[in-house]
């Protein structure tokens, strides 16, 4: 893992392409490093009133400990296998958890939706994410991720390009970049209104679970968007220029 030495002239997304372990710490002080990460490092901590300096050692610092996920080198992976890990991961864990977490949103929401004032933004904030993500996951599984195989497949093998229906891959992008912006303020005003998921005071058991899944939600999410924008996008649109020069 790379531990870069200085940070100045550097944005936030090159930081965490880089050191993947930066995520954690970013997303704890509440700087965006998927949607919002082409912003540089300086100017978000100028912005947030953080001692760069002092938070560049943090970074350095969690650099050198232990965690499964963030010791993977995402930007070495060879890019069919880092879709499979997309898929295997993000979209799977998605598929696993958007049903628990729509029935604790409406049972807390039908309970006690006049009780706390943000839970009704709240539900309708989480149907328009849950919406989102149900009508993103297919494009990417049946479109994009298929054709980097397809293309990679032909590199491999010296075999003809072949024209996607979609014309190049900058089109079903530009639609999941947009949709990735669309999750990613969603997720920005869930986090308003719950004080960055904190349960309000006197909430039931169920609402306690509701907003520890959502911001279990809202980390996995933030990971899958910052693995698409940052590496995978861009290399696919790289790669498919090598492709038709072939």
């Amino acid at each position: 893992m790379e531990i870069l030495e200085k940070f100045e002239g550097l944005k936030v997304r090159e930081i965490v392409r880089k050191n993947p372990k930066a995520a954690g710490i970013f997303s704890d002080m509440g700087i965006d490093y998927c949607c919002g990460g082409n912003v540089l490092f300086t100017e978000v901590c100028d912005s947030k009133g953080l001692d760069s300096q002092k938070v560049w050692q943090t970074l350095v610092e969690v650099s050198s400990e232990r965690n499964v996920e963030s010791n993977l080198d995402f930007d070495s992976f060879d890019l069919d296998f880092l879709a499979d890990y997309i898929f295997n991961v993000h979209h799977q864990y998605l598929y696993r958890n958007l049903p628990e977490i729509r029935f604790f949103v409406d049972k807390v929401f039908n309970k006690h939706g006049e009780r706390f004032e943000n839970l009704p933004e709240l539900y309708e904030l989480y149907n328009a994410l849950e919406a989102d993500l149900i009508g993103h996951l297919p494009k990417e599984e049946n479109i994009l991720f298929p054709f980097i195989k397809q293309m990679l497949q032909d590199i491999r093998t010296n075999s003809p390009a072949k024209s996607p229906f979609f014309g190049t891959v900058n089109n079903p992008i530009h639609v999941m970049l947009n949709e990735h912006d669309e999750a990613g303020t969603i997720l920005h005003r869930m986090r308003e209104i719950t004080n960055n998921y904190t349960a309000a005071e006197g909430a039931c058991n169920s609402h306690l679970v509701m907003i520890d899944k959502l911001k279990d939600l809202d980390k996995d999410l933030i990971q899958h968007i910052h693995l698409e924008n940052n590496i995978l996008f861009p290399k696919v649109i790289n790669l498919e220029e090598k492709y038709l020069a072939q």
